[in-house]
């Protein structure tokens, strides 16, 4: 008798023993943790295949769980101005709450491409305050590959049916093109020496313009001989200029003079003849002056590099841009031949 009881406490002591572990690795799989938490409410369009239980995870660890998901129209997501269908309840971990932040996102994601879904968590930036408990946020949902699978069949089955419906004029089409193509190939190969002149041609072409700029900037632009003549003329009108000045002047003194003397004494002939004499060296003088400041002005509008023979002496850009309309024409030929 005492051995039968003896059997009966062993194995009830046994059964206890495997409901315990057996427990015990129920609340391990399932991830049932003792840790306070608060909770968050995310408000999705449509949450794939989230369901109730599911993990939080944050940074690939998990922080919480799904507890409710339910319909719900009164909350309006402010990207999309669309009624968001669905509200879920997470309880976050309160050692977490510090973390997530007013700019954190939200979204469903999985394990894989086959792994069970879970609500991810990007916890936001320092820059802004915690989320803090009761919180309402809009979350992102998954691609919706059924969606996407269903459009993309209905645009196969349209251009599908769009093929079938006009199949003589697609052939139609098809026959022309390819007799335009074998027009253009015949023709390009008939023309294919001339083509080949004409390129060259153009190279040719492209390479005497370029020797031409070079050889227009070599002796207009960067000759010191031009650079000297300017020169020289600018000092040679500065010194008529300055020379003709006080000329003027005493001519214009002695005309004065002769007025005030044919007033009082000498012969009316002579002294008409004196006056006319002065008058013409004053008239020389002033028209003396005024080549030398013409063409002061005019050395000065060369070297300021304006109008035609300034920009083609002093305008390096003239020599650049006939540089780069060379080289463009080099490996461009074709637009001399077309225009759009």
């Amino acid at each position: 008798m005492a051995q039968e009881r003896s059997l009966e406490v062993k194995v009830g002591a046994l059964i206890l023993v495997a409901v315990l572990i057996l427990g015990g690795f129920i609340v391990m799989m399932g991830g049932l943790s003792l840790e306070k938490t608060y909770p968050l409410y995310v408000y999705f369009d449509n949450p794939g295949g989230l369901q109730t239980g599911a993990a939080v995870k944050m940074a690939g660890i998990k922080i919480g769980s799904v507890k409710e998901l339910g319909f719900n129209t009164s909350h309006v997501n402010p990207k999309t101005g669309k009624s968001s269908l669905i509200k879920a309840r997470a309880n976050i971990e309160v050692k977490y709450r510090d973390i997530i932040r007013k700019d954190a996102d939200f979204y469903v994601t999985s394990q894989g491409v086959l792994g069970e879904q879970f609500l991810a968590i990007d916890p936001g930036t320092g820059a802004t305050a915690p989320l803090g408990e009761n919180a309402e946020v809009d979350g992102i949902g998954p691609p919706r590959l059924d969606l996407f699978l269903a459009k993309s069949y209905e645009l196969l089955d349209t251009t599908l049916a769009g093929i079938r419906n006009n199949r003589e004029l697609l052939g139609d089409i098809m026959t022309n093109t390819s007799g335009l193509l074998k027009g253009l190939n015949g023709t390009v190969t008939e023309n294919r020496d001339r083509i080949n002149r004409i390129v060259q041609n153009f190279e040719s072409l492209s390479q005497e313009a370029l020797t031409l700029t070079q050889n227009a900037r070599r002796n207009y632009v960067d000759n010191p001989k031009m650079l000297r003549t300017i020169d020289n003329v600018e000092h040679l009108s500065s010194e008529v200029r300055r020379d003709a000045t006080p000329m003027l002047k005493d001519a214009k003194d002695m005309l004065a003079n002769l007025n005030r003397i044919s007033a009082t004494v000498g012969d009316q002939k002579e002294i008409d003849k004196l006056r006319k004499t002065l008058e013409e060296v004053a008239q020389l003088a002033s028209r003396a002056n005024s080549i030398a400041g013409d063409a002061q002005s005019i050395v000065g509008h060369i070297k300021k590099g304006k109008g035609t023979v300034g920009a083609l002496v002093m305008d390096e850009e003239m020599y650049d841009d006939m540089q780069e309309m060379v080289r463009d024409l080099k490996h461009n030929p074709w637009k001399f031949l077309w225009k759009e």
